[in-house]
């Protein structure tokens, strides 16, 4: 199973949605532009001086950089419009999860690895478990978000409860069965 489904999770969990956002630069020597925002991940157009036919470009979501190809005079205005998410990128939500697998498996859950390279969990996780590794992760990044909502689950914790005990106690709730059905339920400390 790959992390895409459960990167959508997390971000809905954290309401990291999908934003747009367009950069407008003059060129002058060089045709790569740095992108304003963190997290790009889409380049859905590219205009010089308002027009976008024939224009050839490439995105690197490592660099954030944007590369255009062919005649582009200095004074060109370039405009590039392009999607982001507002507060992570999908790695820092990869090695959020990777945190809640150690939870996992120091409450008793079971060993669960992911494999960065084949980006795939194995053994295989199943729905269910996709949705609890989402719930840990939301918990990891932000602890004191009290209610916690997935279309077939949701969970409502004090604030003053510590983290590391949400957590055991969202695990505990899964193994016997509550968060494994469907279903709302609270944790009482």
């Amino acid at each position: 199973m790959s992390t895409t489904a459960l990167i959508t999770k997390i971000r809905t969990l954290l309401n990291d949605n999908l934003v747009s956002g367009s950069d407008v630069r003059t060129y002058t020597t060089s045709g790569t532009f740095t992108l304003s925002e963190p997290n790009v991940s889409t380049v859905t157009e590219v205009y010089v001086n308002d027009r976008s036919s024939n224009i050839t470009h490439s995105f690197s979501s490592v660099s954030n950089k944007v590369t255009i190809y062919g005649t582009v005079i200095a004074g060109d205005t370039v405009e590039i419009d392009y999607t982001y998410y507002p507060n992570y990128s999908d790695t820092e939500l990869k090695n959020y999860f990777q945190a809640a697998l150690v939870h996992l498996s120091i409450n008793g859950y079971g060993e669960i690895s992911y494999d960065s390279i084949t980006d795939a969990f194995y053994p295989d996780i199943e729905d269910n478990e996709e949705n609890l590794i989402a719930i840990i992760t939301a918990t990891i990044i932000d602890p004191g978000n009290r209610t916690i909502r997935l279309p077939d689950i949701t969970i409502s914790v004090p604030n003053d409860l510590p983290t590391n005990q949400k957590i055991s106690q969202y695990i505990a709730s899964f193994k016997r069965g509550s968060a494994g059905t469907h279903g709302v339920f609270d944790i009482i400390p």
